[in-house]
């Protein structure tokens, strides 16, 4: 909240405006200071909404002495602020009240020798500062992992060989067998790539999975590579790409193949027993890609990014209003499996299996 400017007696806080002191100064208030080297840009009277308490050093009448002194502060760590005061005085204000004693000693130092050794070195000294707080940001915000993130993985830490292979076979399977929601597809080429060709009922005559139980043991992962439509396979691939990619680089082909494998197998035997057997999509596997991302990053100890929370949002929104009915038949058993084996998957390599952590990349 902002607090009435007749409240503040010795008191303050930092304004940290984002539009005038800039992104690196809302994080960072000790470089506040620094975006000119020949201009002291200060915090204005003017605006006032109070987030951090501050405690006033001193006042300085020269903007050089108030840049020297904010700066020798800033070398040795203690982060402040400079404001102009309505007389054209400007105060110093340290944020931590555990340095203000510390802050104290220097203030008065600099009054009796602003011109001695340790303060005009101070400039220097507290550019490297800002520089390694600038550069930490940079490093906190990278670890996120959105689109920016997942392309810095693929164009520098790999080049997401297994799935590109993976996106050549789903594009390759899905024009030979063509698209089953059109109707004029190839139907033996479905017969032998859909996990059955006849629905199981528990406790009926049907057996579970005849083919696969004499010996078409690639039912049990084709589906995955089947697509209704165009605009069905490709935000499939896209998710894809944008997942397996980065996992690929993270923790190396084989690990995201045999993730891919296990998804797979596990949401198209959930389909299969919940619904029917005439099911196909990538969509399963993404759900189980995303959950292991989001899992993986959230409970890894050693972990340095975490899923985006936007994209945690979109792909929960979606997969609720797949369940409204309003999009068409949607495999909703693959999705809901697919995101518990994927999460499972990746609290279980956070937390009980770290060789996970020691793949190529």
């Amino acid at each position: 909240m902002c607090e009435p400017v007749s409240c503040v007696a010795q008191s303050k806080a930092s304004r940290h405006s984002r539009t005038l002191l800039g992104e690196a100064a809302h994080q960072y208030p000790s470089v506040v200071l620094s975006r000119s080297a020949d201009r002291l840009p200060l915090v204005r009277r003017a605006m006032r909404c109070y987030s951090v308490r501050m405690r006033q050093v001193g006042e300085l009448q020269s903007e050089q002495d108030a840049r020297t002194f904010h700066d020798a502060l800033v070398s040795r760590g203690i982060e402040n602020t400079a404001e102009q005061e309505d007389g054209g005085a400007i105060s110093i204000w340290v944020h931590d009240d555990d340095q203000l004693a510390e802050a104290a000693r220097l203030f008065a130092l600099f009054r009796a020798s602003p011109d001695a050794p340790e303060f005009r070195e101070a400039g220097a000294k507290a550019a490297a500062v800002r520089a390694h707080l600038v550069k930490s940001e940079r490093r906190r915000r990278s670890t996120v992992v959105d689109e920016a993130r997942v392309g810095y993985e693929r164009h520098f830490a790999g080049v997401g060989l297994t799935t590109m292979l993976l996106v050549v076979i789903t594009i390759a399977i899905t024009i030979y067998a063509g698209f089953f929601r059109g109707g004029g597809g190839n139907h033996e080429a479905f017969a032998r790539l859909h996990i059955s060709q006849i629905p199981f009922h528990a406790g009926g005559s049907s057996a579970f999975l005849p083919e696969v139980r004499e010996g078409e043991v690639w039912r049990l992962i084709t589906p995955i590579f089947l697509h209704g439509d165009f605009i069905h396979i490709l935000f499939n691939m896209m998710w894809l790409v944008q997942f397996g990619r980065f996992i690929e680089s993270r923790f190396g082909g084989a690990k995201l193949l045999a993730l891919v494998m296990a998804i797979g197998v596990g949401s198209n035997l959930a389909e299969y027993l919940w619904k029917s057997p005439y099911f196909g999509g990538m969509s399963g596997v993404n759900y189980g890609l995303f959950g292991f991302l989001w899992m993986k990053g959230k409970f890894g100890r050693d972990q340095n990014w975490q899923m985006h929370p936007q994209t945690v949002q979109l792909m929960l929104m979606w997969m609720v209003l797949c369940y409204t009915g309003m999009l068409g038949p949607i495999a909703n058993a693959a999705h809901t499996v697919g995101l518990l084996i994927g999460a499972l998957l990746g609290i279980s390599s956070a937390r009980l299996v770290p060789w996970i952590e020691r793949g190529s990349r």
